[in-house]
């Protein structure tokens, strides 16, 4: 692997001259994936001493991952809550030793997390990827202490068209009050927006956001867009810019479910957000594999019975530069 650290059309097109490269885009949030090295910063039910997590569960679990990526087949895997890039090259390693293919291989990869968080974001792509920068914040202005977050990832993908710019998220979740953690993700918001806008401005530049936002499509501000579609704003917290970007989940009725099952309730808090010259089709909620039960429910990660992938769906989509 070469390192790299530091069907429907959903109707969404930008306008512009297109080459015609398409590009498949897994996104999967996968749940607290830690390998079997202490260092510290685990959560509690993985930490040595008091876990019956060990090396046969993590190369079990690290197995389960592998097959679905292979399964699922995206030109370009975004996940979130890996511990470290040692994760990274684990599963690439096993990616390769299974594929006879060249362009079905993962030769490119990055990871980046906050300085002493236990878990961050991780891209593997069959294209070259190169410049990535991550965008934290340090705000000292609201009432409570800003909680460790995870940085916002900017990466450019060599395409053969144009260049795409992809932002991998993983925003504050809900724990603790929802009122404070809608602060924080505001922030988050804030950034993204602002890269989004300023990237746009490049010449002939494509954009796709994809994470888990931890924020149902329904919280962001919409506003109609035509008959068939909508255009998400995502707003700096001065007020002063936005960025309107397009979301699939529009195009799949809120019966239909989501991505995440909490509390006998589907929430579509993963999301691809797209701008610029590009054409978003196929978006799915991935429910075909061993990774959802009979009910289309994601098969959560237990470690009690040591079985389970993760607490999210898988999310993919196709995007024509």
């Amino acid at each position: 692997m070469n390192k790299f650290f530091a069907v429907i059309m959903t109707g969404f097109l930008c306008t512009g001259a297109f080459a015609g490269q398409e590009i498949k885009i897994v996104n999967w949030n996968a749940q607290t994936f830690f390998d079997a090295e202490a260092c510290g910063t685990e959560y509690k039910e993985f930490a040595k001493g008091n876990s019956p997590w060990n090396k046969e569960l993590y190369e079990q679990r690290l197995d389960r991952l592998c097959d679905v990526i292979e399964k699922l087949d995206g030109d370009i895997v975004v996940l979130e809550e890996i511990e470290n890039g040692n994760i990274v090259y684990d599963i690439s390693n096993r990616l390769q030793k299974n594929s006879f293919r060249r362009n079905k291989l993962y030769r490119y990869a990055c990871f980046a997390k906050s300085r002493g968080s236990s878990i961050g974001c991780a891209v593997l792509s069959r294209l070259e990827l190169e410049k990535m920068k991550v965008h934290a914040i340090d705000v000292r202005s609201e009432v409570s202490l800003q909680p460790s977050m995870r940085p916002i990832m900017e990466i450019d993908v060599i395409a053969k068209s144009r260049k795409l710019k992809l932002f991998v998220n993983h925003w504050k979740s809900k724990s603790g009050s929802e009122g404070q953690s809608r602060i924080w993700r505001k922030w988050q918001e804030s950034i993204l927006a602002k890269r989004i806008v300023e990237a746009r401005c490049e010449p002939d530049v494509a954009v796709i956001a994809a994470g888990d936002f931890n924020q149902d499509i329904s919280e962001f501000s919409c506003e109609s867009w035509g008959a068939d579609d909508s255009n998400v704003i995502l707003s700096c917290a001065d007020g002063k810019m936005s960025a309107r970007v397009y979301s699939p989940w529009f195009n799949i009725g809120e019966e239909d479910g989501g991505s995440y099952f909490f509390r006998d309730q589907w929430e579509r808090i993963d999301h691809f957000f797209a701008a610029g010259k590009i054409i978003l089709s196929d978006f799915k909620r991935e429910v075909e594999g061993a990774w959802a039960d009979s009910y289309g429910h994601p098969f959560a990660f237990r470690l009690y019975t040591r079985k389970g992938y993760s607490d999210h769906l898988p999310i993919s989509c196709r995007v024509i530069l």
